[in-house]
């Protein structure tokens, strides 16, 4: 009811709830960066694909499985340097730079996200970055990170979590 519009409203002046986690490169060894994301942002998703197998004259198909895929990970991170007066861009940078393929491993880092008591295995696949303020010269001072985050699993822990029972 109207009660549900007024909140709307309000909702938009509360402060955003941030959690605090860590990006680290796994291989090859690289650095860690505390991040923050935005609580309401994190989504980890997992898909599963089943075909449908033509049975003609019934009422639908029988389902058949074909594959799972890795779990993803998608969240805004954010980043406030209007305290330190740096340019925002740095900071966001130490994150987009894991997209960068690595010369001796030809691929992009595998990472470790961190967020208590959940950690994934993953690879950076995609990043966006915006802008919400700038200091009186120009600089941006606000961010905020959209990144999608994607479970990496060697074929041997696949392997051995299929002969699981």
């Amino acid at each position: 009811g109207p009660q549900g519009v007024h909140m709307g409203c309000f909702a938009f002046f509360l402060p955003i709830k941030l959690a605090d986690a860590e990006i680290s490169a796994i291989t090859p060894a690289g650095g860690t960066h505390r991040v923050r994301f935005i609580l309401k942002t994190y989504k980890l998703e997992k898909k599963n694909d089943f075909s449908e197998i033509s049975a003609p004259g019934l009422n639908g198909e029988p389902l058949q499985f074909v594959r799972s895929h890795s779990r993803t990970l998608s969240t805004v991170l954010y980043f406030d340097e209007r305290a330190t007066n740096t340019d925002v861009r740095q900071s966001m940078k130490n994150v987009a730079d894991f997209m960068n393929v690595d010369r001796q491993t030809h691929a992009p880092p595998v990472l470790s996200f961190e967020w208590v008591g959940f950690t994934l295995k993953c690879v950076l696949e995609s990043v966006a970055q915006e802008f919400s303020s700038l200091f009186p010269d120009g600089r941006p001072s606000r961010g905020r990170m959209h990144i999608r985050l994607k479970e990496m699993l060697s074929m041997l822990e696949l392997l051995q979590e299929a002969g699981r029972e």
